[in-house]
Order: C-alpha cells, then sequence, then structure tokens
C-alpha cells in the first residue's frame, strides 16, 4: 500500500479498530488501532470491489456496507485474518454516497430508480432492499433524471430522510427535494 492509495479516498469508515479508506474500486485498510500503520504483517490490508468504484462505506448491524453502482456487499469479520466480502446483490447499487443515511435502524440511499431501504431482516446476516420511494416513482424518477449531483440529511427528531438533486443552470430557490 502506498500513501497514493489513500489521498483523496472518497469515503472513509472505521470498522473493527481499523481504519477503511475507498478510492476508485479500491478500498484499503489500516493495522488495528493504528491509522497510519499499511502494513500487511501488522494486520492492514486492501481489496478491490470491481467492477465499478466505491461510491460509499458505511457500518451497519456489526458490518462494514461496501456501495458501488452496480452492486452492495459486506464485509464481515473481526481483522484482517478473516475478513471476507460477500455479496448482498450484485444487480443494484447506490448512485451517490451522499444519499446514504441511516434512518430508524434501516439504510436508505439513492439508487438508479430511487430511493431504497437496506434493512436487515430477522434471518441473521440477510438484508431486504425495498423500493421507498414506490407509491411516487413517476414524480421521483422526473426527479432524478435531470440532476447531476445529490445530497442528503436527516432530522432525527422527525425521523426524516431529506434527499436534494443539483441541476445545472436551475437557481438555487427552484432546487427540488422530497422528505420521507
Amino acid at each position: 500500500t502506498t500513501s497514493s492509495d489513500i489521498t483523496g479516498a472518497s469515503f472513509i469508515a472505521e470498522y473493527k479498530d481499523h481504519l477503511f479508506f475507498a478510492k476508485a474500486d479500491l478500498v484499503t485498510f489500516s493495522a488495528p488501532f493504528n491509522e497510519e500503520d499499511f502494513t500487511p504483517a501488522n494486520g492492514a490490508g486492501s481489496y478491490r470491489i470491481h467492477p465499478s468504484n466505491c461510491t460509499g462505506l458505511v457500518v451497519f448491524r456489526e458490518t462494514l456496507i461496501n456501495f458501488s453502482e452496480e452492486d452492495i456487499r459486506k464485509l464481515d469479520g473481526t481483522s484482517s485474518a478473516d475478513f471476507t466480502l460477500n455479496t448482498i446483490t450484485n444487480d443494484l447499487g447506490c448512485a451517490r454516497g451522499d444519499t446514504i443515511q441511516e434512518i430508524g435502524g434501516d439504510i436508505l440511499f439513492l439508487g438508479p430508480d430511487g430511493v431504497r431501504y437496506l434493512g436487515a431482516t430477522e434471518r441473521i446476516g440477510d438484508f431486504n432492499l425495498q423500493l421507498a420511494s414506490r407509491d411516487i416513482q413517476d414524480i421521483f424518477t422526473d426527479f432524478i433524471d435531470p440532476s447531476r449531483e445529490f445530497c442528503s440529511t436527516k432530522i432525527r427528531e422527525k425521523n426524516q430522510y431529506r434527499i436534494f438533486g443539483y441541476v445545472d443552470g436551475r437557481a438555487t430557490t427552484n432546487s427540488i427535494g422530497y422528505i420521507g
């Protein structure tokens, strides 16, 4: 691992006493309890989430969720000796990492077809992927198509997820967003 593998990382997460840095399709992690040590002999390492780039990292229910534009994977284990990367789904991913938020015990994110839930099921290690924006799908598709950039925020006191879209040339006062 070189410093260029982590410099300019798009996403950073702490998981099982390691720091994880995602840059393009490479995820690099530090040795435990030492964010500056990337020596494999000390427990550091890396893995690729090829074929597409990482669009987000989030710790959820004792696992590190790795989002890409094409799929969602989870990293299980406690150290580099037993980390395993497993597929949650390989037919949809997260369009923008800035839309990933944990709300009410679920992860919400912008998928290719709208806002989706990533929720745990009663089976250990299993997840469901429901379309949260299903009731307003036609309207929401019109919101997604012209937007180039998205961001989201959560309002804990109201248990709300808010997503906003940016369109080149559109006045800020005419920006569109949704509350769910």
